[in-house]
């Protein structure tokens, strides 16, 4: 089974990053990414990952375009590329409003923004583009995004080498799926694609503590409208409508929906869910690691070894 890890979605110390990047190479992960929230940079924290791997491939999950000029981040990523002689997933997304007010980003048209940051990306890469080119001996990075509906899916079909989607049901994954292959259908592009999907993961052979773990670990993420419309359109209208009614989302969320849209529980239960998502159409299942109780990150990494071996 492929399968991707990320780092700690809110950070954690350069110690904590070479140590979960020597584990990985270790083990049966195919690719270590990163996450990025300020202050912590996707792709620097990628390039940490290629000075301690050989094999596992490394990349962004996921880097925001709205903070790098598209050919600044294909410069970086043309750099991480050749030192890992072609291991980077450039995984690129517009974060969320919230987040990108409090910088003062205009988000503008995110799926419009998505398209042409992709585009230009690619061109500097690929040398297609009449401003500058980057092109180097080595395959360009492949380019995945984020996407939770299924405009981006087709949006990713037509520009992208992969999507990732965060919190999405297995069947709304095999919706996402259906999108991906009509953008393809129209696409120039004749690279293989990747369809992942995000798993937070709360390891624990405590199952009500792995639960209750999940619902406070995923309630902030219930507050964001992004996420509150992937979560809608897995089936869970009734908790969203509870939120946006003021509920708390620690409140709003049941076992129920933790249990379908993460890895919660004992090693073997994860393993089912993860099977169910890759069953679903996952090519690389990418899973978020989450702390049950006092685990350290690289407790979790080893954890999450465990389900995948």
């Amino acid at each position: 089974m492929r399968v991707a890890v990320t780092t700690p979605v809110w950070g954690c110390s350069v110690e904590n990053l070479i140590g979960i990047a020597k584990l990985a190479e270790d083990s049966p992960v195919e690719a270590l990414l990163s996450p990025e929230v300020p202050p912590y940079s996707s792709l620097s924290n990628a390039q940490i990952f290629a000075s301690y791997t050989k094999e596992t491939k490394v990349g962004t999950w996921i880097a925001n375009i709205y903070l790098r000029h598209p050919v600044m981040c294909a410069a970086e990523a043309m750099t991480i590329q050749e030192l890992t002689g072609g291991r980077l997933i450039l995984g690129l997304g517009v974060s969320h409003k919230p987040v990108n007010a409090r910088l003062g980003i205009d988000m503008a048209d995110p799926i419009e923004s998505m398209k042409n940051y992709v585009n230009s990306v690619r061109s500097y890469m690929d040398g297609s583009s009449d401003q500058i080119s980057l092109k180097r001996k080595i395959p360009v990075a492949p380019i995945f995004i984020a996407g939770l509906t299924e405009r981006t899916a087709e949006l990713a079909g037509e520009v992208a080498d992969g999507l990732m989607p965060y919190l999405a049901s297995a069947e709304h994954l095999r919706k996402l799926k259906l999108c991906v292959e009509k953008g393809r259908a129209s696409s120039s592009l004749s690279s293989d694609f990747t369809m992942t999907t995000g798993l937070p993961c709360f390891i624990s052979e405590d199952l009500d503590l792995a639960v209750e773990s999940a619902i406070k670990g995923l309630s902030g993420y219930a507050r964001l409208p992004f996420y509150q419309r992937v979560l809608k359109l897995s089936g869970y209208e009734d908790v969203v409508k509870n939120i946006e009614d003021g509920m708390n989302p620690a409140e709003a969320l049941t076992p129920e929906l933790v249990s379908n849209l993460a890895l919660v529980g004992p090693i073997g239960k994860c393993k089912e869910t993860l099977a169910k998502f890759v069953e679903a159409g996952a090519d690389l299942p990418i899973i978020t690691p989450n702390p049950v109780g006092k685990q350290s990150p690289l407790e979790v990494m080893e954890r999450i070894i465990e389900v995948i071996k």
